[in-house]
């Protein structure tokens, strides 16, 4: 077979694979092309806490109808996180001439399941109880911790520091917060802020019957370095809170 007839064929193939492909994206080529975008955008600003939250609030903000659909399709094409969807899953779509702009280049993206934790900043925890995990995230000089309940991102509490004590009895700041992590701005009558305690820790809990985000802030109460900070679904969040639980009493005392 001489050259040019086997380069034909290799197209061929190509044009074949790309319809293929084509053919069983969840949502419209052009919409990963925003959702490109938009990461690029959110990730530069927030980082990725190893969750899909971005991504989610993207699909949310555009109405997108079978966002499960595409969640499932994106991690089943390696991008189980927000900045692995921008690091693996865009280059699926080089055939759009996309611009390349990764925020955080594959090479500087690293992960590992962490056993115990102790940082410079007071947290040191020893075991991690099941059903939780531990994620240590590197993007270049940063490194960012996460709890996870299962495989899924349903759950996360991600480790974060500068607790803002001073928000404590603000409602508002509160649930202006939440709107602000979930980009979810309308229907909002029923936004409400709970104050929990776990023997040494105060939590501030919000949520709304109306939308499934729930966001839950956990300090202890005898210092303001770090704190956990959880995301979780109304329709699961009462039994993750009791895995909460189960996770602080694991955390060492100062």
């Amino acid at each position: 077979m001489d050259k040019a007839k086997h380069k034909e064929m290799q197209n061929q193939l190509a044009e074949k694979e790309l319809v293929e492909f084509k053919k069983r994206l969840p949502i419209d080529e052009n919409i990963f092309s925003q959702l490109f975008d938009f990461l690029d955008v959110e990730l530069s600003q927030y980082g990725c806490d190893h969750t899909t939250i971005l991504t989610k609030k993207f699909l949310d903000k555009n109405v997108v109808v079978n966002a499960i659909d595409v969640i499932d399709w994106l991690e089943d094409n390696g991008g189980g996180c927000d900045c692995e969807v921008l690091a693996n899953v865009e280059d699926l779509f080089d055939y759009l001439n996309l611009p390349i702009k990764k925020t955080y280049p594959t090479n500087q993206i690293k992960k590992q399941k962490l056993n115990g934790l102790k940082t410079d900043f007071g947290f040191s925890i020893d075991k991690i109880p099941s059903p939780w995990t531990l994620t240590e995230t590197i993007l270049g000089n940063s490194k960012i911790y996460n709890f996870q309940i299962g495989k899924s991102d349903s759950c996360v509490a991600g480790l974060a520091c500068d607790f803002p004590i001073t928000q404590l009895d603000n409602d508002k700041f509160w649930t202006d917060l939440w709107i602000r992590e979930t980009e979810l701005s309308y229907n909002l009558d029923h936004l409400t802020v709970e104050r929990m305690e776990f023997e040494n820790y105060f939590a501030i809990l919000v949520k709304t019957k109306d939308w499934t985000p729930v966001k839950i802030w956990c300090i202890r109460k005898s210092t303001e370095k770090w704190f956990l900070k959880m995301t979780t679904e109304l329709s699961r969040h009462k039994g993750d809170i009791k895995e909460l639980e189960k996770l602080i009493s694991h955390i060492k005392t100062e």
